[in-house]
């Protein structure tokens, strides 16, 4: 006679098992277009460089290629192993947890593709292009010449833009706890009462991180400006909503 915890673990062996199958046929996938990897991965440094990057041994190539496929095949299966993590949990679950556990993986993995390429696509090009600047400065003590490292490169570029997109992941989840909390009343408060502090903070931290054109500070300035005002009215919303 079989005891139910031999059941729970067969099941959870062969969820595991098809998930490394999955895993293993995406990842010989990508690693057959691993030029197309490449370019996608170093498409936010092209127009610092010109794509000129440099290698120190010869396994480099082969190392960052699968550094950058496993990465790439993780996100993919994302949607894989939440579905067998539904079907295995489901079956002990209230409708409710069930509801809430899938609308919060969806909001995640929409949340997280969309921080990923705003990261990739917008913030990390200006951010290569302030790193750049400093190739100038020192033109009169000697020469610089940028030459980048492949491998430290694509490190650097996967740890920012995964460190990017979580804290904007938790910016958001935090939102939502603030949300399912108390509607977002305490929110409304805490920046009604810090709102221009919170914004001359944040003036602060652009003037130092964003690159010394005047164009690129105006833009991201009244964006800024636009998107706080935006959030301080959507919180107003819910703060007359609940005290009407």
């Amino acid at each position: 006679m079989q005891i139910p915890l031999h059941f729970y673990l067969n099941e959870i062996k062969w969820r595991f098992y098809y998930f490394c199958f999955s895993f293993i046929i995406c990842l010989i996938i990508i690693l057959n277009y691993h030029e197309a990897v490449f370019f996608w991965s170093t498409y936010s440094f092209s127009f610092v460089n010109k794509n000129r990057f440099i290698t120190t041994h010869i396994a480099e190539l082969f190392a960052t290629s699968m550094y950058v496929s496993i990465n790439i095949v993780s996100f993919i299966n994302f949607p894989y192993a939440y579905y067998h993590c539904n079907s295995f949990f489901s079956s002990g679950w209230y409708k409710s947890q069930i509801w809430f556990f899938t609308n919060l993986q969806i909001f995640m993995f929409i949340v997280l593709g969309i921080s990923i390429f705003i990261s990739y696509f917008t913030v990390l090009p200006y951010a290569y292009a302030f790193l750049d600047t400093w190739t100038i400065t020192t033109i009169y003590a000697f020469k610089v010449q940028l030459e980048a490292r492949i491998e430290t490169y694509v490190y650097w570029m996967f740890q920012t833009t995964c460190l990017l997109s979580n804290t904007m992941c938790f910016f958001l989840g935090r939102l939502m706890y603030l949300f399912l909390l108390d509607n977002m009343i305490n929110l409304h408060i805490f920046y009604r009462k810090n709102k221009k502090y919170v914004l001359f903070l944040v003036f602060v931290g652009f003037f130092i991180c964003l690159p010394p054109e005047n164009m690129i500070q105006l833009y991201y300035f009244f964006f800024i400006v636009l998107f706080y005002e935006l959030f301080f009215f959507i919180t107003c919303l819910f703060f007359a909503k609940n005290n009407v």
